[in-house]
């Protein structure tokens, strides 16, 4: 095993921006893209299935792949693999800007979601070796998640600058040099984490695991147009649930288990997952949802219904960095706990906002949401790091991180379907099941 060398205290600030910048890129590029669909419809003229697989070929290999990013950033070392990743995500980007068709835009992307994939994991995993003392790692942690939230909330606003005044390619073309620059960065300040040369990799389980999120998040999002009651859909949650039981006598029988039963074997590291399935299921889902209301019943366009969206784009990058000024000694169980009561609230008001005229209500529940998020997403990324070993902190994240992905896909499945086929009816009953949602993960944050 490598003799661990901790980073030299003034580099730190350094490494933290390179790692951050790296990852911001792939959130900026996660938004982005949906302002630039029309434009891409009437340049190669595809239909709005074509458009959805270019926004989702990405989220299913991201979704899918983060695990066995975790596992193998632990085995070879971080760093290798977040440069990977980063050099990957910029090559396909130029490639993406060059696509000739939907399909190959497709396929370049899905390779884009290996590149981020890599990141994901790999970023969390530098920023504990870069900040082993914990205080120092909690407020690293918050510096990230507003990064996080920050790329999130600039991606439409950018994105749509961009195709106005250089076209669609330009969102990817940007990624080229903004990649060279982070992949400097990231060579000179941050250091290699120990490698676990000891650490067997289930390359079997990695793959069954991946085959299981692939099914699963695949089957998701083709529900809201195929319907839930058709044969190819339930014959993909029954090959999901198959593929599931595999997984789980393979994990029995492993030395070297995908999913760590000792880290599950940890009340807070549990809670901290839940929550990230629970939070990407709100947060996404309700921006689908919400986005579609404003259009289709308040009729904004969309560019007015990207700008009433704003109060829930912003208020999570002031809350974490609002929270890490002003409140820095508060625990991440105190922080988890409140954050999700926030988002009761927040989901409580989107229910009122259904039976009162106009939008501003809705703003106001959005931005109880996104507050939300600022409380949530440091409190369970600090929870899950502290609550799991270094040597396995890689795979720690990626579990976190698959769990918020396969949170948002079943939220813009579930949520989407339901208005679809009950209109205002399927809105109440989505933000029921979040407020119960978020209810029931803070009862448990709070007695873990």
């Amino acid at each position: 095993m490598t003799t661990q060398v901790l980073p030299v205290a003034r580099e730190r600030p350094y490494g933290l921006y390179a790692i951050c910048f790296g990852f911001f890129l792939v959130l900026l590029d996660t938004t982005a893209l949906n302002v630039a669909a029309a434009s891409m419809e009437r340049e190669f003229g595809s239909g709005i299935s074509g458009l959805q697989w270019v926004v989702n070929s990405y989220t299913i290999v991201f979704a899918s792949l983060v695990l066995t990013a975790g596992a193998i950033g632990d085995r070879f070392g971080s760093k290798r693999l977040y440069q990977f990743g980063l050099a990957l995500f910029s090559t396909m980007s130029l490639l993406c800007g060059l696509a000739p068709n939907v399909g190959a835009l497709v396929g370049f992307r899905m390779l884009q979601g290996v590149g981020a994939a890599a990141m994901l994991p790999s970023s969390l995993a530098l920023l504990r070796h870069l900040f082993p003392e914990a205080r120092a790692r909690a407020s690293a942690v918050a510096f990230w998640a507003s990064i996080v939230s920050l790329g999130f909330a600039a991606g439409p606003a950018i994105g749509g600058l961009m195709t106005y005044a250089f076209g669609w390619r330009s969102i990817f073309f940007v990624n080229v040099p903004a990649g060279i620059l982070a992949l400097t960065l990231i060579r000179g300040y941050v250091d290699e984490t120990p490698s676990t040369a000891a650490r067997h990799i289930d390359w079997r389980g990695q793959a069954i695991a991946c085959l299981t999120l692939s099914s699963l998040t695949y089957s998701l999002i083709e529900a809201g147009r195929e319907g839930w009651t058709s044969p190819f859909i339930l014959g993909g949650f029954a090959l999901t649930a198959l593929l599931a039981l595999v997984l789980a006598f393979v994990e029995r029988r492993s030395d070297s288990p995908v999913l760590p039963r000792h880290l599950f074997g940890s009340a807070t590291f549990s809670a901290c997952v839940a929550a990230g399935m629970v939070m990407g299921f709100g947060t996404y889902g309700t921006l689908f949802v919400v986005a579609l209301r404003l259009q289709n019943v308040e009729h904004l366009s969309a560019l007015a219904a990207g700008l009433a969206i704003i109060p829930f784009s912003i208020t999570p990058t002031l809350t974490t960095r609002a929270l890490d000024r002003l409140a820095s000694g508060m625990h991440f169980k105190p922080r988890l706990v409140a954050g999700n009561l926030i988002a009761v609230a927040g989901a409580t008001i989107l229910v009122v906002s259904l039976s009162v005229a106009g939008f501003g209500i809705v703003e106001v529940g959005l931005a109880l949401l996104g507050i939300a998020v600022g409380y949530i997403t440091p409190a369970m990324t600090t929870g899950v790091l502290a609550s799991s070993p270094a040597e396995t902190s890689g795979v720690a994240s990626g579990i976190l991180n698959a769990a918020r992905q396969v949170g948002a896909a079943l939220g813009v499945a579930l949520m989407g379907t339901l208005v679809q086929t009950l209109g205002e009816r399927g809105l109440l009953a989505s933000f029921v099941v979040m407020i119960v949602s978020f209810g029931t993960i803070a009862l448990v944050a709070r007695r873990t």
